[in-house]
């Protein structure tokens, strides 16, 4: 029995002990709460006062202990790029911006109502897929250079029927300008294209049906030519470059990625437009002011990289509280697998986190300081990074535990692809209002540079033909247009 009583002091010394420490702790979180009216968080060794709701999302991060990491994480502090300056839900966005989001029109919503259904299973019919009226009309449609005929666009018109009514809501929609904007979707439940933020599902899937409605439009441009209107075929287009326009301003790459793809068909749509025998003057006048309205509120692609960084911190944090089967993307996990590298990336991810996160940053720091140059003046930060990258693959320190960046590599791989696109998406801008000004008889565009080389663009006459093309790089065709200057 006296052999416990040291025990028994021991314990009690203990219970002070952490007693001592939260009344301590309270005291300092009530000072801390007396200057910003939030809790103060130590963070790196320094007392910022960093409400801890601005972690939300990523509050691993809050508890980095590498002074290489705690000086990247207050770049992005100071720049405003958490997740939680990023992906506000309307609770937590100021007060005068939630009341204007209130009273718009998120057409992400619309769109992700009026298509999610043709991706799932009929429960009446397993065998039956309403995906099937998509395909028919993707089946269709042409490949290569645009043109839909009349025997086509009657075989598929009894289908077309059926989206007539989603295809006029969308159109309702993008008529308000003023009202109608492209947003995450804030959700409780998992769907396609959704991450979690401060435990909220937010669903950036609806980016995936753009084609789908651009689709509808491409088959309206069709009819249209067929009854010679090439007003409405113009309306048309005009639709798919709003729509796009607006999904282009959504800080996240897989949406300006979706939106890149609709719009650069839509120039080979347009090719066929402006090519019409019943193309005029009116109608080059009218393209003239809805290219200008493109070029002139271009949203940098700075945006998309800045809000990817955001996604990817918010990535790291689900790695770590539920692993990387349930963090990473499927295509992810199978690149891993095809390299036997799973569970190295798991413990390696364990022990070198910091070091991840450190290189990933670091990195990504870079490509948004160059993202608002040429793409040719980009290669050399984007050849640099992909080296050292490269360089750490197959590393293991003294125990064999690997020393590789796996969630950085994975996050870094397609980020060169993906400036292209961007860049081919912006070039295929510029190329056609360049084009559409020389038509017009405004022959001075040098000011107007292809975002590839920082150059002019290269405008010549077609041999025997009332007609300017416009040449890009990177772009495989010209874009020809007839010339109305003078009439």
């Amino acid at each position: 029995m006296l052999k416990q009583i040291p025990r028994v002091y021991w314990a009690a010394a203990i219970i002070a002990a952490v007693i001592a420490f939260y009344i301590y702790s309270g005291f300092q979180r009530h000072r801390g709460g007396e200057r910003t009216g939030q809790s103060v968080r130590l963070f790196g060794g320094n007392d910022f006062d960093i409400p801890f709701s601005r972690f939300a999302g990523a509050e691993t991060f809050r508890s980095a202990t590498s002074k290489e990491l705690i000086a990247e994480i207050e770049k992005v502090i100071d720049q405003e790029g958490l997740p939680a300056d990023v992906f506000r839900g309307l609770s937590s966005i100021p007060e005068e911006e939630r009341q204007r989001l209130l009273q718009s029109t998120n057409i992400a919503v619309t769109l992700h109502v009026s298509f999610r259904d043709y991706y799932e299973i009929d429960s009446d019919d397993p065998k039956k897929l309403p995906k099937d009226d998509l395909e028919k009309l993707w089946a269709a449609s042409p490949l290569g250079t645009w043109d839909i005929d009349k025997e086509t666009l009657d075989r598929v018109r009894p289908t077309l029927t059926k989206f007539e009514l989603r295809q006029q809501a969308l159109r309702n929609e993008l008529k308000q300008t003023r009202t109608t904007h492209f947003y995450y979707i804030f959700e409780s439940s998992e769907s396609l294209g959704s991450f979690s933020y401060g435990g909220t599902r937010v669903n950036t899937g609806a980016s995936k049906y753009l084609a789908d409605y651009a689709l509808l439009e491409e088959y309206a441009i069709a009819q249209a030519l067929l009854d010679g209107n090439i007003k409405e075929a113009i309306d048309s287009l005009a639709y798919i470059f709003r729509i796009t326009y607006l999904a282009s301003k959504l800080q996240d790459v897989g949406t300006r990625t979706d939106a890149a793809h609709v719009r650069l068909r839509a120039f080979n749509v347009m090719q066929r437009v402006v090519l019409d025998p019943n193309f005029e003057r009116q109608h080059m006048i009218f393209l003239r002011t809805m290219l200008a309205e493109q070029y002139q509120n271009w949203t940098s692609e700075y945006a998309a990289w800045f809000g990817d960084r955001a996604r990817t911190l918010m990535l790291y944090q689900h790695i770590t509280m539920d692993g990387f089967e349930n963090a990473l993307e499927p295509e992810e996990l199978r690149t891993l697998e095809r390299r036997n590298m799973l569970d190295a990336a798991i413990r390696g991810f364990r022990m070198y986190h910091e070091d991840d996160k450190i290189f990933y940053l670091r990195s990504m720091q870079k490509i948004l300081d160059i993202s608002r140059e040429p793409l040719i003046k980009r290669q050399d930060v984007l050849n640099q990074i992909n080296r050292e990258r490269r360089s750490k693959e197959y590393t293991y320190d003294e125990n064999g535990v690997s020393l590789e960046p796996f969630v950085a590599n994975l996050r870094l791989q397609n980020v060169d692809r993906f400036m292209r696109l961007f860049v081919q998406d912006r070039s295929a801008v510029n190329r056609a209002l360049v084009a559409v000004l020389h038509s017009l008889g405004q022959t001075n565009t040098n000011s107007y540079r292809d975002p590839f080389t920082g150059e002019p663009y290269e405008v010549r006459r077609v041999e025997d033909l009332p007609m300017v093309e416009v040449k890009a790089a990177d772009l495989p065709q010209p874009f020809r247009v007839p010339v109305f200057a003078g009439e």
